[in-house]
């Protein structure tokens, strides 16, 4: 457990606080300019750090609750072509795959697989466990991994990632099996330890009735929990696998019940009066309230993931296609404020394109060039034309309206009038694909080095293809595209942090976005619960809890 001081959380309470107020006073007008606010006091809190404590040695009868904010539609989303937040976190107690990451060490370990090499560029093959036992009690074979791959991952999600870069699978033997990929990318081997790439038997898909009927009733994997009974509306329940193969696992727990609240504040009280054991992702810009109370444990983490303020440059572009109109917003905004906003102070603004948790960061910036400069922000202006001022929209979602609205200050301070646009979901993500706003926040996880993951923005096959990033620049070249692929497919991490820092200085250079603070994940649980380990992008690992 750590302290940490919070240097803005009167700014950001005050941010929120502005976003219902019928009108606004002095405190939230300093607040969004990145001054002081009325408060000068700063918090001291202690928050937990996940992916630390021991691992849990005991059984029990007990049952552990997890509150999430919204419920699943599916619970296996891979057989009909989807995943969600919250079914990940559900699948990942239910199936294995052929590797994990561990957290902890940043290492690859064994799971399903016991060994696994790279035949070359494209093949990699795994060796089987021959001790797996799956949920209808068959033993796992590489025919299992070929059915998974070939009829489900592929055939089903030949749009998302689990799918789209897999060529197919197949057996060598009843224990290995080779896995082809359409392109070249290590990193793909640390992509195979996701939740979506869990193994399931074709008997076990064909006992459920299909693979549209064993995404609610996933009776199939061969994880350490297994699906028990779906209350639709109100909760899912997975009952510990005694016969799982791992027998280094003990899961501590007989059964994991998972509740849906929207409420936020709903899921926190259900944890203080006991009636829940986890409030999962929890609102950020209210970490540091949730920290003080003794009686919970609070945990505030990044995974891997920075927002970017992406300037529009594509077919719908307005001034934000002007190199000295991008500049001058680069220059007048206040990052320290807005990193301080965006994650309620517990993290820094943004010196690098790449989170630091990429094994090829290096900072791009120094702090001197993120400080305010409005006098350069007018001065590029008045160059470009609009001596005058001018007017661009921010497109977002409701949650990033306390940075835009920074932002907005920010951008007065040198005659930009910033618009905030904050539809409902479906309109943001019509608006987003089609380019139609001039400003747009949003990130990506470079940390892991895919076509998914690195600067899928800026990749020739999503600007001029079918359009499958939401957001960004809408414009690449030649250049950004090319060198792009070579970061992804370099081995050697010395080599891919060179490429790296030159992709780093040729957004600088061009002012393609804004670095703006590494995205935040915080969630509130019981005092006397320990375990508390994440899996991909973030997500909770419920199978680790223990008293």
């Amino acid at each position: 457990m750590k302290a940490k001081k919070v240097m803005a959380m009167a700014m950001a309470s005050a941010m929120i606080l502005s976003l219902t107020a019928c009108g606004g006073g002095n405190s939230s007008d300093d607040a969004a300019k990145g001054g002081e606010t009325q408060s000068e006091e700063k918090a001291t809190v202690n928050v937990v750090e996940p992916n630390k404590d021991a691992a849990n040695t005991e059984k029990t009868d007990e049952t552990l609750t997890v509150g999430l904010a919204s419920e699943p539609s599916s619970l296996y989303g891979a057989s009909v072509g989807k995943t969600e937040n919250e079914e990940q976190i559900i699948g990942n107690a239910m199936l294995d795959s052929l590797v994990k990451f561990n957290y902890s060490t940043n290492e690859i370990e064994p799971s399903l697989a016991t060994e696994w090499e790279w035949v070359d560029d494209t093949h990699l093959k795994f060796k089987l466990r021959d001790d797996v036992t799956m949920s209808d009690g068959t033993p796992l074979v590489a025919d299992d991994v070929v059915y998974t791959c070939n009829k489900i991952w592929i055939e089903k999600n030949q749009t998302n990632d689990t799918g789209k870069y897999l060529v197919g699978a197949t057996a060598e033997d009843e224990h290995t099996v080779v896995i082809e990929f359409n392109t070249v990318a290590p990193d793909f081997l640390k992509m195979m330890s996701w939740t979506n790439f869990g193994i399931v038997s074709e008997d076990e898909v064909n006992a459920a009735g299909g693979l549209e009927q064993i995404s609610t009733n996933p009776l199939a994997g061969s994880g350490p929990y297994k699906f028990k009974e779906w209350k639709n509306g109100q909760s899912v329940t997975l009952e510990r696998n005694e016969n799982y193969w791992d027998k280094d696992y003990a899961g501590y727990y007989k059964e994991i019940v998972f509740t849906f609240t929207s409420d936020a504040a709903a899921r926190e009280m259900a944890v203080e009066s006991g009636d829940s054991d986890i409030a999962y992702d929890m609102p950020v810009s209210q970490a540091s309230t949730y920290a003080e109370n003794d009686s919970v444990n609070t945990t505030i983490y990044g995974f891997g993931q920075t927002t970017h303020l992406w300037y529009n440059q594509g077919e719908n572009a307005g001034v934000t296609k002007d190199e000295k109109v991008r500049e001058a917003i680069d220059k007048a905004l206040d990052f320290d404020a807005i990193a301080q906003v965006g994650t309620a102070g517990f993290a820094d603004a943004s010196l690098s394109y790449w989170d630091p948790s990429c094994d090829y960061y290096t900072e791009n910036y120094t702090v001197e060039e993120r400080a305010v400069d409005v006098e350069g922000a007018k001065a590029l202006l008045e160059e470009a034309g609009y001596a005058d001022g001018l007017e661009v929209t921010a497109l977002g979602l409701q949650d990033i309206t306390p940075v835009l609205t920074v932002m907005q200050a920010n951008l007065a301070e040198a005659g930009i009038t910033l618009k905030i646009d904050t539809p409902d979901t479906a309109q943001f993500v019509e608006g987003a694909f089609g380019g139609n706003y001039d400003l747009i926040c949003v990130g990506d996880t470079p940390a892991i080095r895919t076509p998914a993951s690195v600067m899928p923005f800026l990749q020739k096959l999503n600007v001029e293809g079918p359009g499958m990033v939401i957001g960004g620049a809408k414009w690449t070249n030649d250049e950004f595209d090319s060198t792009i692929t070579e970061l992804i497919s370099e081995a050697d991490t010395e080599k891919a942090a060179e490429l790296a820092t030159t992709l780093d200085e040729m957004v600088k250079d061009q002012t393609v976005c804004s670095n703006l603070y590494s995205e935040m994940k915080s969630s509130v649980y019981a005092k006397d619960l320990k375990g508390f380990n994440t899996i991909e992008r973030g997500f909770v690992d419920v199978t680790g809890f223990y008293e």
